[in-house]
């Protein structure tokens, strides 16, 4: 009779626990996370491109495709409730007068909120590095999907 318990138990934890997942994960529209992964990683390759090559003018051009959702939880960020949100993506890059590189299965975690009802998604952005920012600014992002 325990052991029977002890089952039914952890079946209804268990999906209390998913069902609650998925509410959060469904809370995101898919092509606000995607625009938020392109953004950040469109930086991050921005950035690198003018330390390796400043007098550069041509910038890679980044696509980022398969984007995974693997985490969601709520947070507090800059004063605001907001959404941390974990997973992977795969990119190509495409240099100037070189082959295109592609990568796959690349993790990344960024915060989003939404400012209110109807009004687009934010990014939650970083100036300076992220173990002595210098600043922190909410970015808006796409409210219908294109």
């Amino acid at each position: 009779m325990i052991k029977r318990l002890k089952t039914w138990l952890i079946t209804l934890l268990l999906l209390v626990g998913l069902t609650g997942c998925g509410q959060l994960k469904a809370a995101i529209p898919h092509h606000i996370v995607t625009e938020a992964v392109a953004r950040q990683a469109q930086q991050e390759q921005v950035n690198l491109w003018r330390q390796l090559s400043p007098e550069e003018a041509s910038l890679p051009q980044l696509s980022v495709s398969r984007v995974q959702v693997q985490r969601v939880r709520q947070v507090r960020a800059a004063g605001e409730l907001a959404y941390e949100v974990t997973g992977t993506y795969r990119y190509k890059l495409r240099y100037p007068q070189r082959s295109p590189l592609q990568k796959s299965q690349i993790p990344f975690s960024l915060i989003l909120h939404e400012s209110a009802e109807g009004e687009p998604w934010q990014l939650l952005e970083v100036e300076g590095s992220l173990d002595a920012p210098s600043a922190w600014h909410w970015q808006s992002l796409a409210a219908q999907p294109t």
